[in-house]
């Protein structure tokens, strides 16, 4: 676990993508990744060791990219209206295409449940969920007023939160037919994420507004003020008393802390890159958060805002940013499909 931020990351690792890199996901255990492209490729990486392609380029882009909470399965959708399956079960081997499930239609969303291997695929306003080891769909559900703009599980897997127009709808595994619950907002939502301990649930919302519902109390909320641009992002950080998330909205990230007396949230602007943050992505043991930019800049900044270091060495816009979760691994892709690995020094 790292304590410590007196050394800054350095580059250990690189690997090329034929086009830009829409995904990087790392299995939980920390024993491999995977990354995809907007040409259709996906590859997968135990490590540090060579690039193996499991799919190769077919000119339609794979957007969604994950792994099972136990590792075992690795999930990839797009363009093609394909949901991927491949058994990643035994690391030292390349993992198998097992399941090639034919939805017709752009896969926008994919979120696999936080304790079991089901996975939430969403396109346009319908949802599915399928059981992944039987290869069966067991849920669907749909937004009854527009399209899903993000899914999120619930930390304990009992609700999954759909977000779109005029708010967000809450579907309940433990009873699947009961009616959905709305969280109604004035606006549209288009990003949402649940806080670790999912006391919280953030949105993140088209007229610039962040929402935050206390889900003991549904019917409490802030609604938050000030981003400059376009929500991009949401990330709640490690634990911290008070809670904080961040947001990246145009070229800045906000730090948004629950003041101590549980009355309202306190915000505070982050200004380090020149350009639209395009990414971000939360440390998984410390109150750290990555964050990468048009401008080619990945930063790494602490919960109090101070800003531990700069990678420059980027040439073209990140696109993509995932935490190893021994946390001391973080990987970077970019629009012109590079791939890198920083490593803390030994």
């Amino acid at each position: 676990m790292v304590t410590n931020w007196q050394s800054e990351l350095e580059l250990e690792w690189q690997g090329q993508l034929d086009d830009l890199v829409t995904a990087i996901a790392c299995a939980p255990n920390g024993l491999s990744w995977a990354a995809s492209s907007a040409a259709g490729e996906v590859v997968w990486n135990p490590r540090q060791g060579d690039l193996v392609r499991l799919q190769g380029t077919d000119g339609q882009s794979i957007d969604q990219l994950a792994f099972s909470a136990d590792s075992r399965w690795l999930a990839a959708g797009g363009q093609a209206g394909e949901l991927l399956i491949w058994n990643c079960e035994d690391f030292h081997q390349t993992p198998q295409l097992v399941n090639q499930i034919k939805i017709g239609k752009w896969i926008e969303h994919l979120a696999w449940h936080p304790i079991s291997a089901q996975l939430a695929i969403s396109y346009g306003s319908q949802l599915q969920i399928w059981d992944v080891p039987k290869s069966s769909q067991i849920a669907t559900s749909k937004f009854d007023k527009s399209s899903i703009f993000d899914l999120a599980w619930h930390p304990t897997g009992k609700y999954l939160a759909m977000a779109g127009y005029k708010g967000i709808q809450i579907w309940t595994e433990q009873d699947s037919k009961a009616p959905i619950q709305r969280i109604e907002l004035d606006t549209a939502s288009l990003e949402i994420s649940w806080s670790r301990d999912g006391c919280y649930l953030a949105a993140g919302n088209l007229d610039r507004t962040l929402t935050i519902v206390d889900w003991h109390h549904p019917t409490e909320r802030w609604t938050l003020t000030g981003c400059p641009g376009k929500i991009h992002q949401i990330v709640w950080m490690a634990p911290t008393i008070p809670p904080c998330l961040a947001v990246a909205s145009g070229i800045a990230i906000i730090i948004w802390q629950l003041t101590a007396d549980n009355i309202d949230w306190a915000g505070q602007y982050l200004e380090g890159h020149q350009d639209t943050v395009t990414v971000l992505t939360a440390h998984p043991q410390a109150p750290i958060v990555a964050s990468g930019g048009a401008d080619g800049y990945t930063c790494l900044w602490s919960a109090a805002g101070e800003i531990y270091q700069i990678i420059t060495a980027g040439t073209s816009q990140v696109t993509a940013l995932c935490w190893q979760p021994d946390s001391e691994y973080l990987l970077t892709g970019s629009q012109l499909g590079s791939i890198e690995l920083w490593a803390m020094p030994a």
